[in-house]
Order: structure tokens, then C-alpha cells, then sequence
């Protein structure tokens, strides 16, 4: 008798990875219940898809060479679906999820056999193959069946649904891949979430046992975890009030006050549970790689797990690469359902709705899940639209959702509780009050004159004081380069951070800032600043921008001053450039924001007073804003509307690049790239890329080129731009002269 394998490399029989494939999904049964409310039966049919999704790579040709074999073993495995006593309804569902399991159905559509004598003749020469290991199938997978029943199932009378009939080797060839495709058409909007979750936990079930993996991972007590930390008796008000909350919640709380760890107790009282351990899926959401990166370092030393705090981003492999971390795995993982609290940005959420990937997946993880969003004011409006739209179709899956901020303005919280009702937790002045750290005063001036300014302000001196060095805030890449070479043609040792740096380049320049940070007079940085890098500066001189933009900004000053009230002075020029009505197109908040501040000259800057100032430099553009970002909500519902179950979506390169730009290699680093790639070293490549906004792409597009023609350089843009590791990414095209 000739075995069936259902994996190579290594070896792997069809009625062990069946069993795998069966073990996460019951273990995604007893975690995940709330999915039964959501379809009733939904894991009974899923059982079934699992059993028998694979059944069709018992063909000859697909055990002799499974990448030359030139078929789709799912279209040999769905006719088996006629053997299960159910109904045409359940028998369809579980058919469509195992056709689609690898492929989405328009993507199997010109090879589906119907209406095609061609098509259906392979179909019937394929089925020939598969039954050349008849002996196999009755004897060694199907009478294993009952046993993978009762195992699953765990009762004593579990369903007996798989009946083979004497003459199953004719009725194979029977079967109508064209009904089901209609009954798909005519169906779809009744059973759009039934398949939704039908193919999502086959995917995740699969996935994850062709990983090595036989149950999901699920989180420890966070409330006993944080009592390590901290004990119950030294909590925060606010934070005690989080952790005895149900339900949706707005969480208002100066900088310092301790939000991430009231999250987590939210979390902790919101969980489905599994026994004692936290069974809900928890995303952890932030606007920038940086603060993703820096939350994920800090949960795992809550953790003390990799395998239970994840990180998605764009760049993530890289992060896990580079921080010694088991990458290979570990991205794995972190895109599967296994992983149980993960930090990530609202793109990789956004795929769910947009269909982009394996997106039945992602839904059915959020099903149930807890979302926590942090800074959510940073959004632009249409990214704000769309995660209002993302908001209403979780809560219809049983999500609940958190948004915790500093600087929330009024017509963005008018939003959100539109979407949905909240509840709100907000810091009482008195205590807010605790957390003020800066002294603001309004500089009549510009970075124009930034010598002038070092002197007449005392910034140097200050620097010395404190022992650290100050920070100037510029808006535009441009402006932070001038004032850089200014200051160091002044004689200051001064270092320059902004987003056109390559990522190995940047990383050493934080890795300088950290080690020997007292060597520095000045850093000159752009918005990268208020994201990146935990370490306190001096004092700061910044251009003007939106008052919720500075205040992050001056975040970077004084940062501990709420443990000892020790209060520093902040500088914020009234000037800015020309440049800064292209960054900031709505410029009214900026010069109000100015404004407030000049009302504000020479005080402290009251916690308590920083959210209705934030919503006063706002309300100049707020019924704008909302405009916009309720016309953007709109058009991402409609978007979502047309998004199918088991149907190809948006495709992952080209839904990146319309929310996040593009990256590309300085000329001057192109052959290493290349040589890398050669040498089979394509993840260090990495550090060679630097962050391109899509104006300098379109303004200079002759200066842009693939890396290769083939291969693994083709997906690499390089940019014949100057570029050097002091100043970065300049807009000048490339003159020539060695840079390495």
C-alpha cells in the first residue's frame, strides 16, 4: 500500500497533519466561543473542512513532485463534501472554504471544471490519480475518521457525519462545481460572515499547523502580571478605575500618568477568558514604527515571552532581525492567530476590510478581540475615516475598544462617539496638574536666525546646566538640514535626526544619542523626535505647529519632572517656513496654536489646561476637519461593502504603498544591495533603505530605478539622489563620488 503525504520537507502523512490541523482548530474552539454566538455551528463545519481539505494531495502526481504536479489538490478534495450527511446549505459552506483554502475563488476560476470539456477531462485524469491510493483512503485515513470525531467533538455520541458510499469512486467525478459557484453568487450576502469565519479558521488552522504549531497561545492574568510591577495598593486612581470598567472606554490622562498600564487592566476585566488565561486577541494600536517598536520591548518585559507579545508593521521582520530575535519564527507567528497581544499599526488592520491577504483570517481574529488605541489624534483625516468605519464593523463582531490620549480635541471625540458609545475615565485637574513640567515661552522669530536666538536664549548654557543637550524641532526635512549646518559651522557638536535617513544609518545615530548623549550641544530633529528615542533633553526650540504636535514635542523635555515638580522652559518660534503650509495644509490650527501659546508667555503650561487648549486651536478648522473625515468614513464603508469572502481584494503591495509611501536605496549604497541579495543576505538590505514621501518620488521620478530586473532586486526602487549618513536623503539628483 503507497502512503499519502500531505507535507515534504520534512515528511509529513496526510492523516498527521489533518489531526494537527484539527488540534489548533479545537483549541481555537475552546478559546474562541464567542464565534459560536456569532454563527451557531460554525465549529462543527469547520471540522469538517479541516478533515478533509487536504484529502485531494493523495494524487499520484502531487506525491511523485508536488511543485511540478501543475494542479490545485483542493479541486480533488471538495467532491468528498457529498459524502457528509448534511444539507445543501452546510455542505456548500464547508466546500467553499476548502476550495479556497489556498487560492481565493476568482483566482480558481479558469480552472474550475464547468462548461469546459478541456477543464473537466484534466479534472477526471487528476481524480484518476488521487484514486490510485484507494487502498490508502479505506484503509488508513477514513477509518480514522470516527476516532478524529470523538477526539474533537469529546463526547460520546459525536456526530458521525462522513459516510462513504460503496460507490464513492463514480459519484467523485459527479460532482457540480458549477452549482456551487451559483449558490455562492446567490448566497453571498446572507452568508457573507458564515464564510467570512468558515474560511478565516481553516486558514488559521492550516497555517498554523503547517508552522510546527498545535494550539494558539493565550495570555497570562495581566492584573497578576502587573502586580509584580506595580503593587494594587499603588495604582492611580484612574488606573483602578480602568481595570473595574466593561465596555468601550475613553481614557483621558496626561503624558507620564501611566496609560499603557490602565489599558492592560481594561483588558484584563474586558477578556473572554479560557479557565484563568486571557482568551481574547488584543491589538495594541500606535501611529509609528518607532513608539511600536519601543511598546513591544516594553510589554515583553511584562511578558517575559516573545511567543506572547507580537509586533506588525511593515518593517517588522527587520525590528525582530535586528534586535536579535528569532525572526524567522517569530514573523511567522505574529501574522497567524497564535500570537494573543500584539502591537501594530491601524494598516495592518486595515487589510481585514480592504481584502487584502488571507483577510477572512484577520476578521476572524478580531472577532472577539480588544482594541486599544493610542494617540489616535495623529491621524491624518483619511486615515481617521477609515478607522471609524473599521470601528463599526468590530464592534458587529463582538470587538470592544479603547482610546486613550492626552490631547483629544473636541470634534475628534464628537466623531469617535458617533461611531460608538463610549464611557470615559478622565484625570481630575487637581491631578493632572501633578504632571505640569514646562514653562512655555513664544519666540517672535524664525530658524532663520537660530544663531541669534542660541545666544540671546541661553541654550548653550542651559545645556551645560543639565547636562544634556537641547532639542531644535524643525517641520521640514529641508529646514532641519540648514539649521544643522548652521550650528555646526558655529562650532557646536550637534547631531541631525529625520525621517531620510537610511534605517542602519538612523539606527546608529539613536544608538550615538543614547551612549553618549552628554556629548552633544544640540540635536536638530524633525517630527521623528516626537516618536522615537526615550531620552530627556534639556529644553527645546521649536517652529510653530498644531498645539497637539508641540505638546508631544515638549514631551522630549523634562521628562521625569512630575516626580520631583522640577518645571523647564520650552521655546516655540511664532514663524515658521513656507515649507510648513505644504506639511500642515490646514495652517489655521498652526497659527492659532501660536497664538494660545503667546496668551501663555512666561506661564507653566497647566496639564489640566492642555486638552481645551488642544480643542481651541482646532475649532478654527474642526467643522472642516470633520467633514472630511466623515466624507473619508463614508467612502470606506462603501469600500468595505464591496470587499467579498473568498474573493482576491486589494493587492499587499500596492495597499502599502498607498498609505505609507515608499522606500528606496541611496545610488550610493545600490551594489551592496545588490551584493547582499546575491549572497542570499536580502533581510540586511534593509538598512540600506530610507523612507521616500511620494511628492520627492513624483518630483524627481527620473531619478528612480529597480534595483534589478529579476529576482528579489525587482521589488527594490534605488534613488539616484544625494545622499550621505550626516545629512541623509537630499533632493538633488546624484553627482557622482563614492559615499562608502
Amino acid at each position: 500500500m503507497k502512503l499519502c503525504y500531505a507535507k515534504f520537507n520534512p515528511h509529513n502523512y496526510l492523516e498527521c497533519h489533518t489531526l494537527d490541523v484539527i488540534n489548533v482548530l479545537k483549541s481555537l474552539k475552546k478559546a474562541m466561543p464567542w464565534l459560536e454566538e456569532l454563527s451557531p455551528g460554525i465549529f462543527e463545519l469547520s471540522f469538517y473542512s479541516a478533515l478533509l481539505h487536504d484529502i485531494g494531495k493523495c494524487a499520484s502526481g502531487f506525491q511523485r513532485n508536488p511543485r511540478k504536479w501543475g494542479y490545485r489538490h483542493e479541486l480533488l478534495s471538495v467532491p468528498f463534501v457529498q459524502f457528509l450527511d448534511y444539507g445543501k446549505r452546510e455542505k456548500n459552506l464547508i466546500a467553499l472554504a476548502i476550495l479556497t483554502h489556498h487560492k481565493t475563488l476568482d483566482d480558481l476560476e479558469p480552472i474550475l471544471p464547468v462548461r469546459d470539456e478541456s477543464l473537466s477531462l484534466e479534472f477526471y485524469e487528476k481524480l484518476e490519480e488521487l484514486l490510485e491510493r484507494t487502498e490508502y483512503l479505506e484503509w488508513m485515513f477514513i477509518p480514522r475518521i470516527p476516532n478524529m470525531e470523538a477526539y474533537y467533538f469529546g463526547t460520546r455520541r459525536p456526530p458521525k457525519r462522513f459516510k462513504l458510499p460503496s460507490d464513492w469512486r463514480e459519484k467523485l467525478q459527479d460532482f457540480d462545481f458549477q452549482a456551487l459557484k451559483e449558490w455562492y453568487e446567490e448566497s453571498l450576502d446572507e452568508e457573507r460572515l458564515v464564510l467570512t469565519l468558515m474560511r478565516g479558521l481553516l486558514n488559521a488552522s492550516d497555517h498554523l499547523a503547517s508552522a510546527g504549531e498545535t494550539s494558539i497561545a493565550l495570555l497570562p492574568d495581566i492584573g497578576e502580571r502587573l502586580e509584580l510591577r506595580i503593587p494594587r495598593g499603588k495604582l492611580r486612581p484612574l488606573q483602578v478605575k480602568a481595570s473595574e470598567h466593561c465596555g468601550n472606554l475613553i481614557l483621558k490622562a496626561p503624558t507620564g500618568y501611566g496609560k499603557t498600564e490602565a489599558a492592560l487592566l481594561w483588558a484584563n476585566k474586558n477578556a473572554f477568558r479560557s479557565g484563568k488565561e486571557i482568551a481574547s486577541r488584543i491589538f495594541y494600536v500606535l501611529p509609528y514604527k518607532a513608539s511600536i517598536n519601543a511598546m513591544h520591548r516594553r510589554l515583553l518585559g511584562i511578558f517575559s515571552d516573545q511567543e506572547l507579545v507580537g509586533v506588525l508593521h511593515s518593517s517588522a521582520g527587520f525590528y525582530l532581525y535586528s534586535s536579535s530575535l528569532g525572526y524567522r519564527r517569530l514573523s511567522s507567528l505574529y501574522q497567524k492567530v497564535y500570537t494573543p497581544l500584539k502591537v501594530t499599526t491601524p494598516f495592518q488592520l486595515m487589510k481585514a476590510f480592504f481584502g487584502v491577504g488571507f483577510h477572512e483570517m484577520l476578521k476572524t481574529e478580531l472577532a472577539g478581540s480588544l482594541l486599544i488605541f493610542d494617540e489616535i489624534h495623529a491621524y491624518e483625516p483619511n486615515i481617521l475615516g477609515i478607522i471609524l468605519a473599521m470601528l463599526e464593523e468590530v464592534a458587529r463582531l463582538k470587538a470592544k475598544v479603547m482610546i486613550m490620549t492626552a490631547t483629544l480635541p473636541d470634534f475628534l471625540e464628537g466623531l469617535i462617539r458617533e461611531t460608538l458609545p463610549f464611557g470615559e475615565l478622565k484625570t481630575p485637574p487637581e491631578e493632572a496638574d501633578n504632571f505640569t513640567r514646562h514653562r512655555v515661552h513664544a519666540i517672535d522669530g524664525s530658524m532663520d536666525s537660530v544663531e541669534e536666538l542660541v545666544e540671546e536664549l541661553g541654550l548653550h548654557r542651559k545645556v551645560r546646566e543639565n547636562s544634556g543637550p537641547a532639542l531644535i524641532a524643525c517641520n521640514s526635512v529641508d529646514r532641519a538640514v540648514a539649521t544643522y549646518n548652521t550650528l555646526k559651522e558655529r562650532g557646536f557638536n550637534v547631531l541631525l535626526l529625520h525621517s531620510r535617513f537610511t534605517h542602519g544609518d538612523r539606527e546608529r545615530k539613536e544608538r550615538a544619542l543614547l551612549e553618549r548623549m552628554t556629548d552633544y550641544d544640540f540635536v536638530v530633529a524633525t517630527q521623528v523626535v516626537e516618536v522615537s528615542l526615550d531620552v530627556s533633553f534639556s529644553t527645546i526650540l521649536t517652529e510653530p505647529a498644531p498645539l497637539d504636535a508641540l505638546v508631544q514635542r515638549f514631551g522630549r523635555v523634562n521628562r521625569q519632572g512630575w516626580r520631583n515638580g522640577r518645571i523647564e522652559d520650552v521655546y516655540v518660534l511664532t514663524k515658521g517656513s513656507e515649507a510648513d503650509r505644504k506639511i500642515y495644509k490646514d495652517y489655521g490650527v498652526v497659527e492659532e496654536s501660536v497664538k494660545l501659546l503667546e496668551e501663555l508667555d512666561g506661564k507653566e503650561l497647566r496639564e489640566s489646561l492642555v486638552p481645551e487648549l488642544v480643542s481651541r486651536a482646532y475649532s478654527v478648522i474642526s467643522e472642516k476637519l470633520t467633514g472630511e473625515v466623515q466624507d473619508y468614513k463614508k467612502r470606506a464603508k462603501e469600500v468595505f461593502n464591496s470587499v467579498k469572502p473568498l474573493i482576491k481584494g486589494e493587492d499587499e503591495r500596492k495597499f502599502y504603498e498607498m498609505f505609507n509611501g515608499l522606500e528606496a536605496v541611496p545610488g550610493a549604497y545600490a551594489g551592496e544591495a545588490l551584493r547582499l541579495i546575491e549572497r542570499g543576505m536580502g533581510i540586511e538590505t534593509h538598512r540600506y533603505l530610507v523612507p521616500v514621501p511620494m511628492w520627492l518620488y513624483w518630483a524627481e521620478s527620473d531619478s528612480f530605478h529597480r534595483l534589478s530586473d529579476r529576482g528579489a532586486g525587482k521589488h527594490i526602487l534605488v534613488a539616484e539622489l544625494e545622499y550621505s549618513p550626516e545629512t541623509g536623503l537630499l533632493r538633488e539628483p546624484l553627482t557622482g563620488g563614492d559615499m562608502l
